[in-house]
């Protein structure tokens, strides 16, 4: 997960966000925004008011989508919108919808340990203000962890054949194709994947934009490291997720694509055999 703040600071605005913020409500979240954690502005409390989906006290089992929601009549200009997770920022989002690892993603409550957890959304104003919430949840030890037999780093060589397999429907406004080459990616235990790229460039997305599921389903989502693009990612976060079917056999990690033709780069790059690196 990235870090774009230290964490001493950011307890403190998790405590000024206690002091101010109204919290009520449990269950699910598409709770309508009265049961869920509020603030109004530090700078204009008329303008604006913010909510959190995840309701005070809510026991978090499955993966939940976590979304930052504005009052309809909410005239804040909003810059970009960071989520916090014990005092920590694990996501920054710059687009509508605010959520959580991007859009269509969800959080993972089997990456943190069972028991209670500090859940806060940090709106940054175009004018130097801030809208924020925070509640306070319950992360349920019967909540799935990533399965332990894709943790580890895995590489597989990405041929002209796999990039030219999706030309079909490839969108060239997304940039060049993904380049062939050797890609290793590490799957955490934390759920995030931290990839390499042929070039020997770093990135990793946040936890929730690759999600192993325990009876072999891989939702990817619409964000795939910068090799070449000037936005940071070869699909907009304006594509739909990729739906892929996994295997482990041995040391091979078999992905198939099940459902993706909205993303080609995503597609050309998980559909195939990894294998796993020794540590």
């Amino acid at each position: 997960m990235k870090r774009s703040a230290p964490a001493h600071s950011l307890a403190i605005l998790i405590t000024l966000i206690f002091a101010t913020a109204a919290l009520s409500g449990c269950g699910s979240d598409d709770s309508s925004p009265s049961q869920e954690a509020s603030s109004t502005s530090s700078t204009a409390a008329s303008r604006g008011e913010i909510t959190s989906s995840i309701r005070e006290g809510a026991e978090l089992t499955e993966p939940v989508r976590w979304e930052a929601r504005l009052r309809d009549d909410s005239t804040a200009d909003i810059s970009e919108v960071r989520f916090l997770i014990d005092g920590e920022v694990e996501h920054v989002e710059r687009i509508e919808p605010y959520q959580f690892a991007g859009d269509q993603n969800l959080l993972l409550p089997g990456t943190l340990a069972p028991g209670s957890h500090t859940f806060a959304v940090d709106a940054r104003l175009a004018d130097g203000g801030s809208l924020t919430a925070a509640t306070t949840a319950e992360v349920s030890r019967r909540a799935e962890p990533v399965p332990a037999a894709v943790v580890g780093t895995w590489t597989r060589k990405v041929t002209p054949a796999e990039v030219n397999r999706t030309e079909d429907f490839r969108n060239p406004a997304y940039g060049d194709p993904l380049p062939v080459g050797r890609w290793t990616v590490e799957i955490g235990a934390d759920g995030v994947a931290r990839y390499t790229d042929p070039f020997k460039r770093q990135d990793s997305l946040t936890v929730g934009q690759v999600r192993f599921e325990p009876d072999g389903g891989l939702v990817v989502g619409n964000e795939i490291p910068n090799v070449s693009g000037a936005e940071g990612y070869f699909c907009p976060e304006t594509v739909g997720v990729g739906s892929y079917r996994w295997s482990v056999n041995d040391d091979n990690l078999v992905v198939d694509a099940v459902d993706d033709r909205e993303c080609a780069d995503r597609n050309s790059f998980w559909n195939g055999t990894f294998t796993r690196l020794e540590e």
